[in-house]
């Protein structure tokens, strides 16, 4: 943390201070907890079990309409303010469970509060990560977004592992231990958005293009503050195939996640249902770290997306060989952790991208457009795949057909997308057109 902490100091310049990040990331850690809410609800039966598919399913959809409100606030009323209000719902939906918690109500009347207070911390948790991606891509030069797009998000696994730490301490069996992982992850939904909350009030700006864009400024100038010496991106693909991509990918990369995290392993290896998340969680923090770090500002997004995808269905098969020839909790233990690798990954080619295809004025909104689509097929797909009592094999087999269809979506950017590494993206704000625009420069620093 000490070396992060430092790196942000040296890196950032006067909008973008590394409490702000700090603030960010903790919405992110707050975006991984809530992904844990519904499915630790499962895992303790706190509602009835003919319920749990419920708990799977709830706070994606709803977290796919929180994006369509958060994207929309956050270009319109500035991404700060959208991170806040997300923020402050957060809480909001936490308060509702209190009843809960402190056995007030019980029945019928604390399983529908139950449901309706995952709606609402998924929707707000969801909402978070449209203002920021934008206000990362659009705070810092072109290599520095590389690495930050990767890291800040990548706390929302370390909120899934969080959730989960009891098990280390009480042990899988021992009922202390789901009932103080349940608690562990309450506590920390309250205290994670209560601070982010207040370093983003404090400490975050709005960002200088976006600004620049509502004053109606000369927006080329606030990129060359960010960013003075890259190539501008050039983004000579529509819209369409902007969404189609990023939709395919996203798809699939979100039923991945949850189908491997949460889905699965409740369904059909309930020993050990909870050590997934666990492991998974604490495995993609390193990886996403190791990602950001040290190699997603060397290599093209293109290449990038590839190999993530490519390796999410290769390592789907082996899950699926692997399944077929053995039962065995250790082994498939181990080929879950093992998937976490291209998962994280996968989703790291999302960060990047998602931010990276969209201007400036429209940024929040277009990102949370996909995250609505994306989040609500996700949502009903892996509740579908856990709802219908299929084998794990047809599970594993149909996950990998799922991965083939990312692989495509990574192939059709590839020949007729646009590259963004390392660029800067003041060539999305002078987009002439919705397809294409011709090359724009950065102005020479000497001719100023």
């Amino acid at each position: 943390m000490v070396y992060l902490v430092n790196y942000l100091e040296k890196t950032s310049y006067n909008g973008f201070p590394w409490a702000a990040f700090v603030a960010l990331s903790l919405g992110m850690v707050v975006f991984g907890l809530a992904e844990s809410y519904g499915p630790l609800s499962a895992l303790t039966q706190v509602i009835p079990s003919n319920l749990a598919w419920l708990l799977f399913t709830l706070p994606y959809v709803f977290g796919g309409i929180g994006a369509l409100i958060s994207g929309y606030i956050a270009d319109t009323l500035g991404r700060k303010l959208a991170f806040i209000l997300s923020s402050l719902l957060v809480l909001i939906g936490m308060l509702l469970y209190l009843p809960i918690w402190f056995n007030v109500v019980a029945g019928v009347a604390k399983t529908l509060i139950l449901l309706i207070s995952i709606a609402i911390v998924g929707m707000a948790a969801i909402g978070l990560e449209s203002p920021v991606l934008a206000m990362i891509s659009e705070s810092v030069s072109s290599q520095h977004r590389s690495k930050l797009l990767v890291i800040g998000p990548n706390f929302g696994n370390l909120g899934v592992a969080l959730a989960y730490v009891p098990l280390l301490i009480f042990g899988i069996n021992s009922a202390l231990a789901a009932s103080y992982q349940y608690e562990l992850a309450l506590i920390l939904m309250y205290i994670a958005p209560t601070v982010g909350l207040i370093l983003a009030w404090l400490k975050a700006t709005e960002t200088l293009p976006w600004r620049a864009i509502k004053t109606q400024n000369n927006v080329e100038e606030a990129w060359k503050k960010i960013d003075k010496n890259a190539e501008v991106v050039n983004p000579n693909a529509g819209l369409g195939l902007r969404f189609l991509t990023l939709i395919l990918i996203g798809i699939v990369q979100d039923v991945a996640f949850i189908y491997i995290t949460y889905g699965a392993s409740f369904a059909y290896f309930s020993n050990i249902a909870a050590y997934v998340p666990l492991i998974g969680g604490f495995t993609m923090t390193i990886v996403g770290i190791i990602t950001g770090l040290f190699i997603t500002s060397k290599v093209s997004r293109k290449v990038f997306s590839i190999i993530s995808y490519s390796m999410l269905a290769v390592f789907w098969a082996l899950l699926w060989v692997v399944a077929s020839i053995t039962h065995s909790s250790i082994a498939i233990l181990s080929m879950f952790t093992l998937l976490m690798v291209p998962v994280e990954i996968t989703w790291a080619t999302r960060a990047l991208l998602e931010p990276e295809l969209f201007p400036t004025s429209r940024r929040g909104m277009f990102v949370s457009l996909v995250r609505f689509i994306v989040w609500v097929l996700a949502g009903v797909i892996a509740g579908l795949l856990i709802l219908i009592p299929l084998p794990f094999t047809i599970g594993a087999l149909s996950m990998l057909i799922i991965a083939l269809v990312g692989v495509g979506g990574t192939l059709i950017w590839y020949f007729k997308g646009f590259e963004t590494g390392n660029k800067n993206l003041l060539g999305l704000d002078l987009e002439r057109t919705a397809h294409s625009i011709a090359p724009v420069k950065v102005s020479d620093p000497k001719d100023n």
